[in-house]
């Protein structure tokens, strides 16, 4: 019989992408999210309407995975074999002008849906996994972090999640759950919220060469990242359910680039090369030559990066790796999208997206 199994935050890039993966294998996938993805206008290609609305296997629930009863419910009706829970307050701004509900949505559901899956009788049969973020480890500046790591949180949402960590590991512990944790760190993506830098950079810079954008604003030049695709950490996340025993995993490239230089692999896919000048706030990106016709409207010396002092986080990480090494030797994972691809394939749906609004401005 199919594998059954229940995603939160389906409409994310996380839940989009795990979703594809589950019904590639064979699962009956149930997602739920706060709102209808067709009404999401920030994620155009979850294919939603063009295949999950008439796939069988997949039911959306519009729902709070935070309302405990409704919850209960649907976890009694579909009895899963697994639970990926990826809803979360993940933006840092978001998080801090709304502590409250961040602290609730980040911790107490988690305890929730753990206690829900207790008292249900599924402890023996439904397998859980928490998504972590990076910033669990926010201030281990310029070291790897690992498994072993100890947690150091810089952002109010960070801390809730401190709370879902160890109720995991207490569920996992104290009852016999099959629970774990991953550690995500930073996963992009076509599918990316703009709200996030990577897409930020992409889209701005894909606006620019039609002329829907002048200059691409941003804060820390110099902050690095470990960048993956969201697209093989969801392959990751499934693997951590499939092992005999639960276990905790950071999964990450184990490579980190800065800011800057994901803005020069951007745009050199759009046919640009960039020249920067300046130190901190006076910072700019200066269009040094241009080498493909997709950029043809710039011209050289034109300044399209720039530095907004609204756009640096006082709690900035400034360094954040991670040491993939216990994924790699016992799950045999390894990321298959390398950064300068990850940056071709969202740079180009961005560019598409653009020459589109460009078509439609033009002609009204």
């Amino acid at each position: 019989m199919s594998k059954v199994a229940l995603i939160t935050s389906i409409a994310g890039q996380d839940g989009s992408y795990l979703a594809e993966l589950l019904l590639k294998k064979g699962y009956i996938v149930h997602g739920i999210n706060r709102h209808y993805p067709l009404l999401n206008t920030d994620y155009p290609d979850l294919n939603y309407q063009e295949g999950y609305e008439t796939n069988p296997d997949f039911t959306f629930h519009y729902g709070d995975w935070c309302d405990v009863a409704s919850l209960c419910r649907l976890l009694d009706e579909i009895c899963p074999d697994e639970i990926y829970n990826l809803g979360a307050v993940t933006h840092p701004f978001t998080s801090s002008d709304s502590a409250e509900y961040a602290g609730t949505l980040d911790g107490i559901a988690t305890l929730d849906m753990l206690e829900a899956i207790r008292c249900l009788g599924l402890e023996q049969k439904t397998r859980y996994y928490q998504a972590s973020p990076s910033e669990l480890c926010g201030l281990i500046n310029g070291m790897q972090a690992c498994e072993m790591s100890d947690f150091t949180p810089r952002h109010t949402n960070t801390v809730g999640k401190i709370y879902d960590y160890w109720t995991t590991v207490n569920y996992r512990e104290t009852f016999g759950m099959y629970a774990c944790n991953g550690i995500l760190f930073n996963h992009e993506s076509p599918r990316r919220s703009a709200a996030f830098v990577t897409r930020k950079i992409t889209r701005a810079l894909a606006n620019i060469t039609q002329g829907l954008e002048r200059c691409l604003y941003l804060g820390n030049l110099d902050a690095q990242r470990d960048w993956g695709h969201a697209r093989d950490y969801a392959k990751m996340q499934w693997m951590m359910l499939q092992q005999v025993e639960p276990e905790d995993f950071v999964i990450a490239t184990g490579v980190k680039y800065s800011v800057r230089q994901f803005v020069t692999f951007a745009a050199l896919e759009l046919g640009i090369k960039l020249r920067f000048e300046g130190k901190g706030l006076y910072e700019r990106g200066v269009i040094a030559a241009i080498i493909s016709p997709i950029a043809a409207a710039l011209k050289v010396g034109d300044v399209v990066v720039g530095v907004d002092p609204r756009f640096i986080r006082h709690d900035e990480t400034e360094k954040l790796a991670a040491d993939p090494t216990k994924a790699r030797q016992k799950l045999g994972w390894v990321p298959e999208t390398s950064l300068q691809d990850l940056v071709i394939e969202m740079v180009q749906a961005d560019l598409a997206a653009a020459k589109q609004k460009a078509r439609l401005k033009l002609y009204g």
